[in-house]
């Protein structure tokens, strides 16, 4: 009994971890062709050896999950064999086995093939390249193509024979055992942690692997076939290419409309709060603080610190986020990009590196930058779009030494984290972009003092934990105004998003989207100092703001707008299910354009229809344009 069992047992495990192995090798080997094949581009590191060694070590983490997804389905057929032995099941685990290398070797190949013009790791978006597969091939220098086509038969070749090799190693002679069979089950969610990259809260993602500055060595570490995949399950709606908010409507009518919805300007005329034309700026992304917050004196208690900052700088009163989570958020402000729905942009490398960024306009100026987080940016695929942006210095929760006693469930406590926003903020190089985004009011608020707040009900935690990081906004502005940098410093403090508050707001209601938003430090002038910007606004129109203020140049940020130009028509976009919310001075509309229906409106909303329905058609193409 005993030997039956360690048989049936090796027999199965043995085969199981031969297919992992045999797909990881395959992806280091890949890899590896990259590395050879494009040494000319790693050159743009100081130390190309030392950044592709570390390019390796980054990658394991992701290339262990990609080969632990790839197992999936071996592990299944391997667990149903062993109870009936059947060889058709062992064919079909050839079979899978042969499609996936085939299919991967197909996707490398490809890659080798764009990186060089693109730039960027093959997504879903070959699928309609391949639709003209006559003009893909001619594009290609005919050696090219032949170098191509025989890298592709010799890597094929060799894994095609390690396959077959594998498959006659299983054996269907061997005798079946029920106990082995039930010990091979519970490698599940052994399986299952590898696929999502360990027991921690926030499952793997490209981000994890982001290492350097250089975008071509993060190219490198991610893994080909995850990244592949992960493209085709966070596009669905837009897989096929075709844009489904298509309007028929004159292209003169839609020009119109974009124009009013749409960048401002360049050097349009506008208002001026700036007293310095180069001030450091400090950006404090806050989490999940709701427009509640400064409507009433009621929830204005929550946040005595922010309302008294208010006083002395500029408060929009009327500002909106364009969708409801933080990898929407970021982006809308660092690259003045409005959420689409159906997609995120942070997932896609391929697109978001399309995006114009704030942290790279101000560089262009002299500027040092830096973005600290507390928790784990790979939510989301944060860490990516971090690096796109190019700030000198990114720390997060694994970058960071502080006492674990000043840690929470999901990383470093606001308190600790402004303090340390301080003391490193004093280290950069003046003029500076310093930002920080806080994670204290994220769910499950456990941040690290009693309750003050005891009102709110079921919301009463998330209460008490924005109190908490006003109350860490207090002691962090005590802090700034001691250090010789302040004086010169912009601070701006925006949402990343709001959140439904006690009142239990719908998320395609527009009170849903309000944040507060404000600009602050004595770089303002005095008269602009406790004005409160009533005319609406988004969070996507601070970086043309602010570049305008700095007499930058912000032409490429075509979705964000100069809110202090005489030119601008004050509207905000907002994202809900399977349409678009705007808001207006006359009214505003939320609009499921799948269904045709209105979810909701509010005063005079004529024509709102047709712009929000252009407006989208504009977003989502140039999101498949990308």
């Amino acid at each position: 009994m005993q030997s039956n069992f360690k048989i049936e047992l090796q027999n199965i495990f043995y085969t199981l971890l031969k297919h992992f192995l045999l797909f990881l090798l395959f992806i280091e080997t890949f890899r590896t062709i990259f590395v050879v094949y494009y040494w000319d581009k790693l050159q743009v590191a100081s130390n190309p050896y030392y950044e592709t060694i570390l390019a390796y070590y980054n990658a394991l983490s992701l290339d262990i999950a990609s080969a632990s997804i790839l197992i999936v389905i071996p592990w299944l057929i391997l667990t149903i064999n062993s109870l009936v032995k059947s060889k058709y099941l062992k064919a079909l685990l050839f079979v899978y086995t042969l499609g996936v290398l085939l299919i991967s070797t197909f996707i490398y190949i490809i890659e080798l093939g764009i990186y060089n013009e693109w730039e960027e790791k093959p997504t879903f978006k070959i699928f309609n390249y391949l639709k003209h597969p006559d003009e893909a091939i001619a594009s290609n220098p005919i050696l090219l193509t032949i170098l191509l086509t025989v890298i592709m038969l010799i890597v094929f070749g060799v894994f095609y024979k390690l396959t077959k090799s594998l498959y006659s190693s299983y054996k269907l002679t061997t005798p079946r055992n029920y106990f082995a069979t039930f010990l091979i089950f519970l490698l599940a969610p052994l399986i299952f942690l590898g696929a999502r990259g360990g027991y921690k809260e926030i499952p793997i993602s490209q981000a994890s692997v982001y290492f350097s500055k250089h975008k071509v060595f993060n190219d490198l570490a991610i893994s080909t076939v995850y990244n592949f995949g992960h493209s085709i399950t966070e596009n669905q709606v837009v897989i096929d290419g075709i844009n489904h908010y298509a309007i028929d409507l004159e292209e003169e009518k839609k020009e119109k409309i974009l124009q009013e919805l749409m960048a401002t300007t360049q050097g349009a005329p506008r208002e001026s709060f700036l007293s310095t034309e180069r001030p450091n700026v400090v950006l404090i992304f806050w989490e999940s603080l709701a427009g509640d917050f400064i409507n009433t004196t009621h929830y204005q208690e929550v946040i005595p610190n922010f309302m008294k900052l208010s006083k002395n700088g500029i408060l929009f009163t009327n500002a909106y986020s364009s969708a409801t989570l933080s990898h929407e958020g970021l982006p809308s402000v660092l690259s003045g990009w409005p959420a689409i729905e159906g997609t995120y942009m942070t997932n896609l490398p391929s697109k978001f590196y399309k995006l114009p960024f704030l942290t790279q306009s101000l560089k262009e100026s002299g500027y040092t930058s830096m973005f600290l987080f507390g928790g784990q940016l790979r939510y989301g695929n944060l860490t990516s779009y971090m690096y796109g942006n190019g700030f000198d210095i990114i720390e997060e929760n694994s970058n960071i030494n502080l006492p674990s006693e000043q840690e929470g469930v999901l990383g470093y406590h606001d308190g600790y984290m402004m303090q340390y926003l301080v003391q490193k903020t004093s280290q950069l190089k003046e003029p500076f972009f310093s930002s920080m985004f806080t994670l204290s009011s994220h769910s499950p608020y456990d941040q690290p003092m009693k309750d003050v707040i005891e009102w709110g009900d079921s919301d009463k935690g998330y209460l008490n934990s924005v109190y908490y990081t006003d109350k860490s906004l207090g002691e962090f502005f005590e802090s700034a105004k001691k250090e010789p940098w302040y004086k010169n410093t912009l601070f701006i403090i925006v949402a990343d998003h709001s959140h439904h508050t006690p009142f239990g707001w719908q998320r395609h209601d527009p009170r849903w989207h309000h944040i507060p938003m404000m600009f602050y430090g004595d770089v303002i002038k005095q008269e602009y100092r406790g004005y409160q910007y009533e005319k609406i606004a988004s969070q996507r129109d601070i970086a043309a703001t602010l570049l305008s203020q700095m007499n930058l140049d912000h032409s490429k940020f075509i979705w964000s707008r100069d809110l202090f130009a005489d030119e601008y028509k004050p509207s905000a976009y907002i994202l809900v299910d399977n349409g678009f919310g705007f808001i207006t001075p006359e009214g505003n509309l939320s609009y499921d354009l799948r269904q045709n229906r209105v979810l909701l409106e509010n005063g005079k909303a004529d024509g709102l229809r047709i712009k929000g329905n252009v407006y989208m058609e504009k977003l989502l193409q140039t999101y498949l344009d990308y």
